[in-house]
């Protein structure tokens, strides 16, 4: 399968990755397999195709920017032998909502905006 659109990302850390875009909802990053893009379809299913696009370019590269504070969070419920669904379920909403904040932090009044949130 061949990508629609592609961005070359680059980390406050120095990882540097490409980013593709398989259609609408599914996106790879670096070597990864293709992911369907689960949250950011719902978050985004109303928006015009070009904002849509723009918050699913910072959500990706949200999840690749909190890379370094999920790490040794993933490690603390393997540590502890908490049941692994539940952690994993946890783990999976919390970098989600990290990368979202990500994207509400980059483009601060603008993403309340695209919303039609408030006076943008």
């Amino acid at each position: 399968m061949k990508p629609a659109l592609t961005r070359e990302l680059r980390t406050w850390y120095g990882l540097s990755l490409t980013l593709h875009f398989y259609g609408a909802h599914w996106a790879s990053v670096g070597p990864l397999p293709p992911h369907p893009q689960l949250v950011n379809m719902l978050l985004r299913m109303r928006l015009p195709e070009e904002d849509s696009l723009h918050l699913q370019i910072l959500h990706e590269l949200g999840h690749l920017q909190s890379l370094p504070l999920m790490v040794p969070i993933i490690a603390v419920p393997f540590l502890l032998s908490w049941p692994v669904i539940p952690a994993l379920a946890g783990l999976f909403i919390l970098w989600e909502v990290l990368s979202e904040s990500y994207v509400i932090y980059r483009e601060g009044r603008n993403y309340w905006r695209i919303y039609g949130i408030g006076p943008g």
